[in-house]
């Protein structure tokens, strides 16, 4: 049972790294970076394609090599450079001439997925490695696939994963295809025969213990729902009795340590009696003398007394700790409030119950909507300029409170907009009126706080928490009536979603829905619009002319979206949209341009994200040794909010903004407590920590012993350098 339980984790393991494979093929299909066109301009593009590629092997633990082919080529892509067929499979990978000619063909003409079985292939010098070749097509399953990303895996990377749960038990490993054909595998069994084993698994009396011949082996199977494969692991069952008798030498000496141990600990007490409490007050002593280093600690009258203030300080610890983590879960609930948004649904535990629950339980209530609040249009510069008056504008948003309901604001910095999550408690309430009533008070506050006058969007009412993106992609639609609103003026969505396009037969809500959520990546809501918007235009009866006519306006707008965001027209998916035939070829056509789309925006994002991220923590950095450095400062440097960037550390880090900077001071304290004779006070206060005490409890915290206690321990070793 403990191997069957092993054997799940590789299983696991390994489709987790085939399947970031599959997810790598299909970004390298989806990046514009990585296209015919891009990787063939000129030899400067070409050595761009190299190093992407390079990045993306980057995020594989046990590709050999990556490359990338495209079809009817006689050059091929990979980390190292652009050689032609010929010279990968005689040189640099020499495979023998019969799977040389294999290769090449599958290149150009696989239509699937596929993983072809291990085979012998010589490196340069000499070396040979097993090798196994995956093939993904781009597209896969494609009648006409324009390319072939090709992942090279060592044979013993897969082998070695198995056999390393084996621990100390000689057996032998295989990776089987669905088809029960070997992939990889590292014998050490020569007596067995592949035949037997395979005929054993296929059988449906197969057990654990199985006799081959005249011995007995363990065969232990796991397939993958995944990708069809099995693990298998055959081990010869003579060996576990060895273990348990190992095992059972190892508790009786156990057991008789600890009952020697115990009798002098009992006849030790017996003599002493109070020796046990003063040896702990002592030890207590000890301690304390060495967290506060050089300065000196009042002795209590008596071991008592001392053991006493001991757990004092151990309760003030727990309280400042319960402080602290009250402390953050207002940022675990705006993280999982952002997930929200975004369509991104709870992350769920191991019982698939949601991970923030318990910290969204303020806000549950009857039914939510989404007040969109344009911190673009009725806002004088005067008044946001200054971070300090924005700051103020986003805390009173912050949390608010309603008569019969609430809300929380979330900052959406790429939009310029605040985002009022409301939650109705009281089903009495009727839905417009509230939502009409909530508004103008949140219009009224703002001014007559800060004499702000902004545009406002309101969302339709959803019942589910998991569907509030709708309600914001409708929110933020609304605000894109700027140009024919005034400022200071309340638009809800089904006031517009209610107006028939009558040249289009669909409302006009659903499209400005549509090109909002296309706008902001939301796959999801978009391929739900679309569904109504062509389902409209399907059901409503209309000459074939004019049927054309709503169609090419259809991908119009889509085009138009693609103009905007600044998109080329050069996707293979984007002639074909162009090029359709009947409504249910554009529906089929468009939705590929629409998914590419949306994926393209999330690239996009995350590129702004890892920018945004190298420049805060590169900012931290370079200044955490300042007492100055404050997320204030952060965000007068940055024009963002205090609270976005914290929440943005906290995101890309792990950790919050506080812990982050202490992390940082305390690496620069170990270094130089180590390299120099400076006093501890000393350094401590120049790498901008001003509480002493403070300090070193944490630097306890983290290490395990003080810092005195650390330059005893690390004085004579070679401490490495902050910045490697």
């Amino acid at each position: 049972m403990s191997n069957h339980y092993k054997l799940n984790q590789v299983r696991a393991l390994l489709d987790q790294q085939i399947l970031g494979m599959n997810q790598l093929a299909a970004r390298m299909a989806n990046d514009y970076r990585l296209s015919p066109y891009m990787a063939k301009v000129n030899d400067y593009y070409a050595s761009e394609t190299v190093k992407e590629i390079a990045k993306y092997k980057a995020n594989s633990a046990i590709l050999e090599e990556l490359f990338l082919f495209f079809r009817g080529d006689d050059h091929i892509y990979s980390t190292e450079g652009v050689v032609s067929l010929d010279v990968l499979t005689k040189k640099t990978y020499r495979f023998s001439d019969q799977n040389s000619r294999i290769f090449q063909q599958e290149l150009n003409s696989v239509k699937q997925i596929t993983l072809k079985p291990a085979v012998p292939v010589a490196l340069q010098g000499d070396r040979e490695k097993r090798l196994l070749t995956y093939l993904f097509p781009v597209l896969p399953n494609s009648s006409n696939p324009y390319a072939t990303v090709l992942f090279l895996i060592d044979e013993s990377v897969l082998t070695n994963t198995m056999k390393d749960m084996l621990g100390n038990f000689q057996g032998d490993v295989y990776l089987l295809n669905e088809k029960g054909d070997v992939l990889a595998a590292e014998r050490t069994l020569d007596s067995l025969d592949m035949i037997e084993i395979r005929n054993l698994l296929a059988s449906s009396k197969v057990s654990t213990i199985n006799e081959i011949g005249s011995s007995r082996y363990s065969i232990m199977s796991e397939k993958s729902e995944i990708t069809g494969w099995s693990y298998v692991i055959v081990m010869p069952t003579d060996q576990f009795w060895q273990r348990v008798i190992q095992y059972k030498m190892v508790v009786r000496i156990l057991l008789l340590t600890v009952l020697l141990v115990g009798l002098a600990i009992a006849v030790f007490l017996s003599f002493k009696q109070f020796g046990p409490i003063r040896s702990l007050a002592e030890h207590l002593s000890l301690r304390r003398n060495n967290e506060e280093s050089q300065y000196a600690v009042e002795r209590k009258p008596n071991e008592l007394d001392w053991i006493r203030s001991t757990v004092d300080d151990i309760f003030d610890y727990a309280k400042r700790l319960e402080f602290d983590l009250e402390h953050q879960r207002p940022l675990v609930q705006e993280q999982a409030l952002f997930r929200l948004l975004k369509g991104s649904g709870l992350e769920l535990n191991a019982d698939g119950d949601p991970l923030y629950d318990r910290h969204l339980r303020e806000l549950q209530g009857e039914y939510y909507f989404i007040i969109a609040i344009s911190l673009k249009e009725g806002i004088s510069d005067s008044v946001l300029d200054d971070m300090k008056n924005r700051e103020a504008v986003l805390q009173m948003l912050h949390r608010v409170h309603f008569d019969g309901g609430r809300g929380f604001g979330l900052e959406l910095m790429e939009e310029q907009v605040v985002a009022l999550v409301v939650s109705v408690e009281d089903v009495s309430q009727q839905t417009r009126a509230f939502r009409e009533q909530t508004a103008e008070l949140v219009q009224q506050w703002l001014s007559e706080q800060f004499e702000l006058s902004p545009l406002i969007g309101v969302g339709t009412a959803c019942r589910e928490l998991s569907l509030l993106n709708r309600s914001l992609i409708e929110g933020l639609a609304m605000l894109e009536y700027r140009l024919q609103s005034h400022n200071g003026r309340i638009l809800f969505f089904e006031d517009i979603s209610q107006i028939q396009d009558q040249t289009n037969s669909y409302s006009l809500g659903e499209q400005v829905k549509f090109n909002q959520s296309l706008k902001l990546g939301d796959r999801t809501v978009c391929l739900e619009t679309l569904e109504g918007l062509l389902d409209s235009i399907a059901s409503t009866e209309q000459s074939i002319l004019l049927l054309r006519c709503v169609c090419f306006d259809m991908v119009n707008t889509v085009l138009k979206q693609m103009r905007t965001m600044q998109i080329g027209f050069d996707w293979p998916e984007t002639r074909l949209m162009m090029e359709f035939q009947t409504l249910d070829d554009l529906r089929k056509r468009i939705k590929a341009v629409v998914i590419r789309i949306c994926d393209y925006v999330e690239v996009q994002k995350d590129h702004k994200q890892a920018d945004l991220c190298e420049r805060i923590v590169g900012e931290i950095t370079l200044n955490y040794r300042s007492s100055q450095l404050s997320l204030d400062m952060l965000s007068q440097k940055f024009g963002l909010s205090a609270s976005y960037i914290s929440r943005f550390v906290r995101e890309q880090t792990g950790t919050t903004f506080t812990e982050y900077v202490l992390r940082l001071r305390v690496e620069a304290v170990k270094q130089a407590i180590v390299s120099s004779d400076k006093p501890i006070k000393e350094i401590i206060l120049e790498t901008g920590y001003q509480d002493m005490s403070n300090f070193i409890k944490k630097f306890k915290k983290m290490e395990g012993i003080t810092p005195g206690e650390y330059r005893k321990a690390y004085s004579k070793m070679d401490t490495p350098s902050i910045n490697d």
